[in-house]
Order: structure tokens, then sequence, then C-alpha cells
């Protein structure tokens, strides 16, 4: 792949990779984003965190995204749902400076913040139909979670949603993601009605979607496949997402 940027800036480096229209974002040697405005959904990490989008009765028209990249899933939210706002959060601001620059992240209503997204979301009072919770720091190997008391950073992100909203959280590994829900069980089924699991074929991660209001019980994989048809965008990646409801 060419690389098409490159820079140093303390104790971090960021790169920018091309293969014809796909971009590629790497920070410190760590894959964070993949893109291609022609192929919209590839079958990776990302598309489990917007697919959820397609199981609603009603599009969500507000969007909250902790943790932006490169900003591939603010690029598929908007292709496939109406949303007239949504706030990309990333406490990197050369992250948000190479989305917009080479990823071409720019939409009306879209607002992009450099800031500490726990500080942000106690702060906001605003009530939001999907948002993600893509947050996680540089480890010396593999991705870390933050540093969060996830049971009161559960509560608080669920109390951001509106009433048919859904909360989707990346936890880094599929049995991370099981265990997760596992031991707030009570929790989600308090607050939620549906939990969905999701995973992609050659990624390690586990997404949760928490739905609030009733959802249609036909397959998650047939739901998505029909969404996305309607939107005339490919269903071929579709073939490496798996999903299972937990609740």
């Amino acid at each position: 792949m060419a690389q098409l940027f490159y820079r140093r800036f303390g104790d971090k480096t960021y790169e920018v990779r091309a293969a014809g229209a796909s971009l590629r974002l790497y920070t410190n040697g760590a894959f964070h984003s993949q893109w291609h405005p022609n192929r919209v959904f590839q079958g990776a990490v990302w598309d489990c965190l917007t697919l959820p989008a397609l199981l609603l009765n009603n599009p969500p028209q507000s969007a909250l995204i902790l943790g932006v990249g490169g900003g591939t899933a603010c690029h598929q939210l908007q292709r496939i749902a109406p949303l007239s706002r949504s706030v990309g959060i990333d406490c990197d601001s050369e992250h948000l400076a190479i989305a917009q620059r080479f990823f071409n992240l720019r939409y009306p209503g879209l607002d992009l913040l450099c800031e500490d997204a726990v500080r942000y979301v106690e702060r906001d009072r605003t009530f939001y139909g999907y948002l993600i919770d893509d947050l996680f720091l540089d480890g010396p190997e593999d991705p870390l979670r933050p540093d969060l008391n996830e049971e009161i950073w559960l509560k608080l992100l669920s109390s951001r949603l509106a009433d048919s909203g859904v909360l989707v959280q990346n936890r880094l590994e599929v049995a991370k993601a099981k265990a997760f829900f596992r031991q707030h069980r009570a929790f989600f089924s308090a607050t939620f009605d549906r939990v969905l699991l999701l995973s992609a074929q050659h990624y390690s991660n586990g997404i949760l979607a928490a739905f609030r209001g009733p959802q249609a019980r036909l397959s998650p994989e047939v739901l998505f496949s029909e969404g996305l048809k309607q939107r005339g965008i490919s269903t071929q990646g579709l073939k490496r997402i798996k999903a299972t409801w937990l609740q």
C-alpha cells in the first residue's frame, strides 16, 4: 500500500496508507480505521458497530460516536441512517484532522470534537438514537479499554439514550463481551429489550448492541441484508459477520 501521510508527534506516529480508493489509518503501527467509499461494508469490525442500526423499526436520527479514529463508523451511519445530528468525539486531535483531510469526514450536522469522552458524556444532556462506545487506548501490544468503572460508565451511557435508542460497545474480545454481559445481566435485562453480540472474521473484537424497544424476531443477518439492499449497498461483506442474540 502506498504511504500518503506519515507524522511523528511526541511519542506517537500516524500513518495513512492507500490501495486504490481504500484508505487505512495506523497509529503507533496499530490498524485503526479502513474506508472505501464504494465498499461501505467489507465484513470488518467497524461493520459490527453500525449494522445494528438496520434492526431498528425507525432509523436513528441522531448519533454519538465515542472514538472516531479515521471515521469509518461515522461514514457508515451516514450511509444507512437519516442523521440530522451526529457528534464524533476523539481525544486525539490528529485523528480528527486526518479523518477530515484524508477520509473526507465532512457531513452536514456532524460535529467533530477533540475532548475527553467521559467528561463530554457527563456534561452532555442530549438523548441520542444511536450511541457507539469505541474507546480504547494504545497498549504495549494490543489495544486496551480505558481504565473506567465499567458499571458506572454503562449506566451513564444508557442514560443518554433516547427511548428507542441503541447502545453499541466494542469490548475488544468476544469472550470479554460475553463475560461483561453475564456480569451485568440484571442491568441489561432491566434497561434493554434485547442485546446482540456481533463479531467479524479475522478480528478478535466482540461488539455488544443493546436495544431499547421491541425488535423484529427475524435473523439479524437477514435484516442486515435487506437493509443494505434497500439502500443500494453491497451485502458481500455480510458473510464475514456473525450476530447472536444474548437477550
